[in-house]
């Protein structure tokens, strides 16, 4: 009977020292340790799947017992410690094992026996067999999910220890990093084929699905509205999304917008509220040689020439900011962040005229984009409903102006390098 009181088990032995583990498997009782572990392993999760399947093997044919030489199998002794290497890679039952076994699996536990192997072995680090999803699941705390290819490069750019896990729907990259002085985490990486609403909701929904992550972040770049605070190349960071996706069209062309989304997570909040408070944990994020491209050079008129479109009054407030960001000082400085509600829809914004429109109900928007609106309703209503989305933008366009091509380059590297600052800093716990 198990009892409230804490007890300490102690096994002595005169014959053995310094054992992995011991178990009395007709009590259904063992114990292993993980002390040392990296000096026979080069994973600690691949030794500890090890133990358990072996001590659960024990549990269901007690009788069974270790032979003391090697033979590659999940029953040897292990006189020879580093004889666990071998083990860990092939995840082999010998035949005499096996045989007995037999008697005692039925078809049910003999299949979880070998997915449990089968993990196991998919632990190993030098393994290039593919993990399930579901066994990440728990041990995931950030999804990164973008859209294009150069997005999806420059997030990958900074983790480049991955391995591959497969999800029921798709495929993602999976890194694990120790953030500032914190335990190790997990961190997912997938992308969406199509642009727009739906598929961004129907990935945060296949991610929360498969990893459970605590953390959503979309990475990737977005159109600016003119500001003088932020310009080309610097990054937003969204504090609410005003979502437009929802519109009536009307005779004569005119087009009502329904505004959803809403606020971020009340924990997204905390942490960007107090960011200005952090900003020393993440020095360094917009250096060139972290960011991994240099700032590109802009020109710019005393008034606007032909790189500027739309009417008057925004041809000048798009003038008023490049001439803030790309003139005297400002021409060298390096890439900023920003934390500003968004914009979300399901067009690609080009028009300044619906740009205006649309910012009238959003004064403090900073940026336009199309997949976030997907994200934040997926992370409301999908598993729990508890996780939190975060857009990371980097600004690639400011809409009224005919950028450099080379700005999409650079705007996918600075919210690239961001993210990842963030999540070193331990921001994302």
């Amino acid at each position: 009977p198990m009892s409230s009181t804490p007890f300490v088990v102690t096994r002595r032995s005169e014959r053995f020292a310094n054992l992995f583990g011991s178990h009395q498997a007709d009590r259904g009782f063992a114990a292993i340790t993980i002390r040392d572990w990296h000096f026979y392993a080069d994973s600690h999760r691949s030794f500890l799947c090890y133990y358990f399947i072996r001590y659960a093997l024990s549990f269901v044919a007690p009788a069974i017992k270790s032979h003391p030489e090697t033979r590659d199998c999940f029953f040897d002794f292990k006189g020879r410690k580093r004889d666990l290497e071998l083990s860990l890679s092939s995840g082999r039952i010998c035949d005499e094992h096996a045989e007995k076994l037999a008697t005692k699996l039925n078809p049910e536990i003999k299949k979880s026996v070998e997915d449990m192997v089968e993990i196991m072995k998919a632990q190993h680090e030098n393994s290039n067999t593919t993990l399930p999803a579901k066994s990440l699941k728990g041990s995931t705390q950030v999804g990164i999910i973008a859209v294009r290819e150069d997005e999806f490069a420059a997030a990958l750019e900074h983790f480049p220890t991955r391995r591959v896990a497969e999800g029921q729907n798709r495929f993602y990259e999976h890194a694990r990093i120790r953030p500032r002085g914190q335990d190790e985490i997990g961190i997912a990486f997938t992308r969406m084929l199509e642009q727009g609403q739906n598929a961004a909701q129907a990935v945060a929904t296949d991610m929360i699905n498969d990893l459970a992550p605590q953390w959503i972040l979309l990475v990737g770049i977005a159109g600016g509205i003119p500001d003088t605070e932020c310009c080309l190349g610097d990054v937003i960071l969204s504090s609410r999304v005003h979502d437009y996706a929802v519109s009536a069209a009307f005779e004569g062309g005119k087009v009502e917008h329904q505004q959803q989304g809403g606020p971020v997570h009340v924990e997204v909040e905390k942490m960007l509220a107090n960011l200005v408070a952090r900003k020393r944990d993440l020095t360094g994020w917009n250096a060139e040689a972290t960011v991994g491209m240099a700032r590109p050079i802009e020109s710019v008129p005393d008034q606007p020439d032909d790189r500027y479109y739309g009417d008057e009054d925004w041809r000048q407030n798009v003038l008023k900011s490049m001439k803030t960001n790309f003139t005297a000082a400002a021409a060298a400085r390096a890439p900023v962040f920003k934390v500003s509600p968004i914009i979300a829809g399901n067009t690609l914004m080009k028009d300044t005229h619906l740009a205006a429109q649309l910012a009238q109900s959003a004064r403090h928007a900073s940026a336009i984009e199309m997949e976030f609106g997907g994200v934040y309703t997926a992370c409301r209503y999908a598993g729990s409903g508890n996780t939190r989305a975060l857009a990371v933008r980097g600004l690639s366009d400011i809409i009224g102006y005919r950028r450099s091509p080379d700005w999409t380059a650079f705007a996918c590297k600075t919210a690239a390098s961001l993210t990842f600052a963030l999540i070193a800093a331990g921001l994302f716990n």
